[in-house]
């Protein structure tokens, strides 16, 4: 009976070290984790804007990491969410470093059919949180934030003074030039934009298509001429300039000359 019983203490006693030293080597095997994150890229589809996310998961304990589950939120400036997505991954084995690419969609209407992000630069938010288990047992969660620019496609969008040069007796040659800069680093805009000049009692001057191939980083300034008549003319009025490009439709923008 007493060697039972002293059998049953031991082996009791070996459980807890088993168990305690499970529980420090997870502990100590937590704080060798590291989780780190890539510059995010975006590109633009027909429908959609898609953001990847290279994550990469430094596994330094003893343990291996299992069903990780990561949720992406993109917000923009104003805090308002403008994506989410999600990712799972089955395991990480101990002592291994993996990168894997979490992938989000956005709505592209969303972000470029807001005036906003058009026309000015910004920085939107991706807020990263995680779940998994370590061990296969003892579940274990994270959060991190890291930031994504934006930069605006029409930056600085202005129109230059009227020119006028003599054409005939009815009409007159306009000139003017439209600027802006692309600051984005996503995608140039390529299309046409329509301009239509109007004077101060809205009646239209004229009216013409220039082509844009505008590429990232990269200024504009282009003239446009029109052939106007010479009665019409006022030194007030205002431009309607109305962009189609392959990545976004916006307009009319109005602006306002004299």
């Amino acid at each position: 009976m007493h060697v039972s019983l002293r059998a049953l203490a031991w082996a009791t006693r070996f459980f807890w070290i088993i168990a305690l030293a499970f529980a420090i080597t997870c502990a100590y095997s937590v704080t060798l984790m590291r989780v780190n994150f890539g510059q995010p890229t975006v590109t633009y589809g027909q429908n959609a804007a898609h953001v990847t996310l290279p994550i990469q998961f430094d596994n330094g304990g003893y343990y291996t990491l299992t069903d990780l589950n990561v949720t992406t939120i993109l917000v923009d400036s104003r805090n308002l969410q403008i994506g989410e997505s999600a990712s799972y991954l089955d395991q990480i084995p101990p002592h291994e470093t993996l990168t894997f690419l979490h992938n989000a969609s956005l709505d592209q209407g969303r972000i470029l059919g807001h005036t906003d992000y058009l026309f000015n630069d910004s920085v939107f938010s991706l807020c990263v949180s995680g779940q998994l288990k370590y061990a296969g047992l003892i579940p274990f969660g994270f959060q991190a934030n890291t930031s994504m620019p934006w930069g605006a496609p029409l930056h600085n969008l202005s129109i230059s003074d009227f020119s006028y040069a003599t054409y005939n007796i009815t009409h007159v040659r306009l000139i003017t030039f439209i600027c802006f800069e692309n600051h984005s680093p996503y995608f140039p805009v390529v299309g046409n934009l329509n301009v239509e000049i109007l004077n101060s009692v809205n009646r239209t001057l004229g009216t013409s298509d220039v082509y844009l191939d505008v590429q990232s980083n990269e200024a504009y300034s282009g003239e446009v001429e029109l052939l106007v008549m010479r009665d019409g003319i006022a030194s007030t009025g205002h431009v309607r300039l109305t962009f189609e490009t392959s990545v976004f439709n916006h307009g009319p923008v109005v602006m306002n000359y004299g």
